[in-house]
């Protein structure tokens, strides 16, 4: 006679039903990720627009490529790491702090560079064409925009002088004719960021270089970062300088010691670690 029968049979029934439970997640699983397998392969043929795959196999596929895609073109994000923020003052002031729109149209469009901002480039070095683009519905100016980035590479402190390359803006009415590109720069929503940065993991804070694509995000630009504090200006200065510097082939630096002055490809988003923050790649004069 089998003891326990009513219990032991409850209990089985329970551990069935939770077996069956398993079964059918497993199931949805498999299918989301073969969907979406016929959509990365139909992507390839150019039928699916960018942003048509699922979360959940963006994070396989991110998962899948992670051993084999160097992250050294982003400000990478530890599980354990508070979301970077500018220190800002209480009351009146930290209400008026801009919204961040999290996604925009997910369209992009090539910028208008003020010519007063380009500047003169030089005559020698190694030629970097650029192009400014913007998502629609981010709510940020698009001539202030085009304004700083074009002040920032044109700046005698910055990467035309380091690197001795010569920096050269791509008209929308170039971009049309798909004129040849270097470096695109992007000013992209959180969502829009992580799409074009995949597979390397922004997860809506950070901005990247991939590809040629220098991708701004719009959080950070319209926020800052604790290492630059209120000086939101000076924060966006050393984005345009890090995330170019990765699209000119230059990996990440770090802090050579307290008291002394951050290298422009030090992750200074996520602290100085002893060091003063500094948004130019060429060294501080006194």
């Amino acid at each position: 006679m089998r003891r326990g029968g009513g219990s032991g049979g409850a209990l089985d029934a329970r551990r069935q039903q939770m077996h069956r439970r398993r079964v059918a997640a497993s199931a949805a699983v498999v299918a989301c990720l073969v969907a979406d397998v016929w959509a990365v392969a139909a992507a390839g043929a150019g039928e699916v627009p960018e942003g048509s795959f699922s979360t959940a196999s963006r994070v396989a596929m991110t998962a899948g490529f992670a051993a084999s895609v160097p992250l050294d073109d982003v400000e990478r994000v530890p599980d354990s790491a508070a979301k970077p923020a500018p220190a800002r003052p209480a009351g009146a002031a930290a209400a008026a702090a801009p919204k961040v729109v999290e996604r925009g149209s997910g369209t992009l469009t090539v910028v208008a560079v003020p010519a007063a901002a380009l500047g003169t480039p030089p005559t020698s070095g190694r030629t970097v064409r650029w192009t400014l683009e913007t998502e629609g519905g981010l709510g940020v100016d698009a001539t202030a925009l085009a304004t700083t980035v074009a002040t920032v590479l044109a700046d005698p402190r910055g990467w035309q002088t380091k690197d001795r390359v010569r920096f050269v803006n791509v008209s929308p009415a170039e971009a049309a004719r798909r004129a040849d590109v270097d470096l695109k720069i992007t000013l992209a929503s959180p969502d829009l960021t992580d799409r074009l940065c995949a597979p390397l993991q922004t997860r809506g804070q950070v901005s990247c270089h991939n590809g040629g694509r220098v991708v701004l995000n719009a959080r950070r630009w319209l926020l800052g970062a604790e290492a630059y504090g209120t000086d939101v200006a000076a924060y966006r200065t050393y984005l345009v300088n890090h995330e170019v510097g990765h699209g000119l082939g230059h990996g990440h630096a770090y802090c050579g010691g307290a008291g002394k002055v951050a290298p422009v490809m030090m992750q200074q988003t996520y602290g100085l670690k002893g060091c003063t923050a500094w948004p130019w790649p060429t060294a501080k004069t006194a």
